[in-house]
C-alpha cells in the first residue's frame, strides 16, 4: 500500500479510487485533478515527499478539525504543498502555489479561497511560524516528522537521502546539518500546544 497502513480516507491502496478533491462544493470532473496531484505523489522519487506523507496530513486535519478555523484552505494546501517536488530545484512551492490556485479556480472555487491556499504554500515559513493559527497548525502538521521515534526519524532520513540521489554525500550531509541546526537553534520546534505536546521532547 503506497499511502501506508493508515491511509486516512482521501489516499488507499488504489489511488485513482480516493483522487476526489469534490469537498466545499468544488466540481473536479472526471477528477482529472485529483488524480493528476496523485500521479505526482506517487512519483518514483518520491521517496518521502509522497503518498504516505499526504496520508499523514489528511489524518492530521480530521484529527485537529475542531481547531482548525478555515478547513477549506488547509485541506487544499495539503492536497496540492508538495504537488510539484523535485528535490534539485528551489521553486516547488512556488510552482505547487500555482497549479493550486488555477486548479481551484477552475474546479469552481472562488478567488480569495484560491489565493489563500497559495499564500499557505509560498509562506510556510517554519520558523516564523506562518500569519496565524491556522498556518502554525499547518506547519506543525508538516514537520511532525522531526518529533517522531527514533526508527520513524531514521526512516525518514533515508527517504530524503533517496530523494536527493543525484547529491554528493558531503553536500547533502552538509545540507541535512544546516536544516537541522536551524531547527535546534528555535526557541521551539513546534508552534502549537498540541505538537510540543506530541513531539517536542522526542524532537
Amino acid at each position: 500500500n503506497p499511502a501506508g497502513g493508515d491511509g486516512g480516507q482521501f489516499v488507499g491502496r488504489k489511488p485513482e479510487q480516493r483522487a476526489d478533491l469534490v469537498r466545499f462544493g468544488l466540481e473536479d470532473r472526471q477528477l482529472q485533478t485529483g488524480k493528476a496531484v496523485i500521479a505526482h505523489h506517487a512519483g518514483w522519487l518520491r521517496r518521502y515527499h509522497g503518498l504516505e506523507h499526504l496520508a499523514f496530513l489528511f489524518q492530521e486535519i480530521e484529527a485537529h478539525a475542531d481547531r482548525i478555523k478555515d478547513l477549506p484552505r488547509l485541506t487544499y494546501a495539503a492536497w496540492f504543498h508538495d504537488a510539484i517536488y523535485k528535490s534539485w530545484r528551489k521553486d516547488n512551492e512556488a510552482r505547487s502555489a500555482g497549479w493550486a490556485q488555477s486548479a481551484l479556480v477552475e474546479m469552481g472555487a472562488d478567488a480569495e479561497l484560491a489565493w489563500r491556499v497559495h499564500m499557505l504554500i509560498c509562506d510556510r515559513d517554519h520558523a516564523g511560524g506562518g500569519h496565524d493559527a491556522d498556518d502554525a497548525l499547518f506547519l506543525d502538521m508538516d514537520c511532525a516528522i522531526l518529533g517522531a521515534s527514533a526508527e520513524q526519524y531514521d526512516r525518514y532520513v533515508r527517504q530524503v537521502r533517496q530523494e536527493h540521489v543525484w547529491a554528493p554525500g558531503g553536500a547533502f550531509r552538509k545540507g541535512r546539518l544546516a536544516f537541522v541546526s536551524a531547527q535546534l537553534d528555535r526557541p521551539a520546534i513546534f508552534h502549537t500546544e498540541p505538537y510540543r505536546q506530541r513531539f517536542e521532547a522526542q524532537a
